[in-house]
């Protein structure tokens, strides 16, 4: 583990934030845990105490089954369980660019490395430039895949962009567009589908499309950064936008052509459903699709910053 975070406790944090919200002892978390699964069965509250302060901490397994068990019992309407889990993910950003360095392909670029205070982010739905940015897209994707597989022109992908639960940012120095992210959040039948090969992204109509308020599953559409660390930003800011939206979320899906996609989601929790050879256009392909806590709170995660 980064011993920037060596210190850190944010399991034991949101356990006492989560009791004290409840109104509960520790007794009373003792034995709620121990019915909710059997791993709790043989818990005692000093041993509760102990990683409510960081003295010792659950294994793996059980720090997956906390949470669960925090979701749950609605621990996000609590604020302060709230704080300290957009803090914990926060700190994913230096894990991430550690291993998108090493990782990446295709979708990162060959930018010199300056300061990340140099590049600037934008939301693309309410910024200026909002047009040239989709034309840079366009034209990105298009390179990157294999040939005449990315058909999304220039105004079906604003449309897009322009639905209200899409999660759509840039980023840019001096003018120059350095990347982006782009998650549809579409219907879940027409998410699976899509994860399946059974029909073309591309092929999205407005009623494919998922109200903000309804539950849905997110379709990561485009994820470029010209560097490491611009990727790095974009993915814990995904992230901070799952969790701040998780009630309204079922899944997160990924269908992708690129080795290097399944390299780096293998580990960050979300499986692969689907794969096979499209004899058309001549290109292996592998569909993802997992529920949101297994992205937001995989094992990697929560070795990382948990």
């Amino acid at each position: 583990m980064n011993s920037m975070y060596a210190n850190s406790n944010p399991v034991g944090e949101i356990l006492t934030a989560y009791r004290k919200h409840r109104k509960m002892t520790q007794k009373e978390m003792v034995e709620a845990l121990a019915a909710y699964h059997t791993v709790f069965a043989s818990l005692t509250p000093v041993t509760l105490s102990r990683w409510e302060t960081g003295t010792t901490s659950p294994s793996l397994q059980k720090k997956k089954l906390l949470i669960l068990f925090f979701l749950k019992g609605g621990c996000l309407q609590c604020v302060a369980c709230r704080k300290i889990t957009r803090r914990a993910l926060e700190n994913l950003y230096s894990s991430l660019y550690t291993v998108f360095t090493a990782n990446y392909q295709y979708i990162i670029g060959n930018l010199p490395e300056r300061s990340l205070k140099e590049y600037t982010f934008h939301p693309l739905y309410t910024y200026y430039r909002k047009r040239e940015h989709i034309e840079h897209i366009v034209d990105i994707e298009e390179a990157s895949n294999v040939p005449h597989y990315y058909t999304v022109t220039v105004q079906q992908l604003e449309r897009w962009c322009n639905h209200p639960a899409t999660f759509a940012m840039i980023a840019e120095r001096k003018m120059q567009h350095l990347g982006h992210f782009i998650m549809l959040k579409l219907k879940n039948e027409v998410a699976r589908a899509i994860a399946n090969h059974e029909r073309s992204e591309f092929s999205l109509k407005e009623e494919d499309f998922c109200p903000a308020y309804e539950r849905g599953t997110y379709y990561v559409h485009a994820l470029y950064g010209r560097n490491p660390k611009i990727a790095a930003k974009f993915n814990v800011e995904a992230y901070l936008f799952m969790l701040d939206n998780m009630e309204t979320i079922d899944n997160i899906m990924i269908f992708s052509s690129r080795d290097d996609g399944k390299t780096i989601t293998q580990d960050y929790g979300i499986a692969s459903v689907a794969k096979g050879f499209d004899e058309k256009l001549g290109m292996k392909w592998e569909g993802m699709l997992s529920p949101v806590e297994d992205i937001l709170f995989s094992d990697t995660v929560l070795k990382l910053v948990f």
